[in-house]
């Protein structure tokens, strides 16, 4: 009787976690973070300060903002202003999805070095 009860508790404990886990993987799905080297090329001036083209931008969010089978959606003609790299730096792309315009936060996580620095950003679906 006592094992019966064990595992009549021991499975919804662990369809929790299952559910749990899995909902913390689409989270960080919707976020994707990127690094630009000083190498790369794609660098403009915004503001005074060195920082990652808009072209640059709006390439990478292209090629990585793809649908997920479960959520996301398609989209296309994506438009991002110059990215200062300064931290915590945000700026707004604009893309298409259909008929819809959608918007796409963009901010700067991390900065390394000064002239032609290291930028690592992000962006959200």
């Amino acid at each position: 009787m006592k094992t019966k009860v064990i595992v009549a508790v021991a499975v919804p404990v662990a369809l929790v976690g299952a559910v749990a886990a899995a909902t913390a993987a689409v989270a960080g799905m919707n976020v994707q973070k990127n690094t630009a080297e000083p190498g790369s090329g794609g660098y403009a001036k915004v503001q005074g300060h060195p920082g990652l083209s808009g072209d640059l931008l709006a390439t990478h969010i292209e090629t990585w903002y793809h649908p997920l089978p479960w959520i996301g959606k398609a989209i296309a003609d994506i438009s991002c202003p110059d990215l200062a790299a300064v931290r915590n730096t945000k700026i707004t792309c604009t893309a298409k999805s259909g008929d819809t315009r959608v918007s796409v936060p963009v901010s700067v996580v991390e900065v390394a070095g000064d002239v032609a620095p290291r930028v690592t950003w992000k962006f959200e679906r």
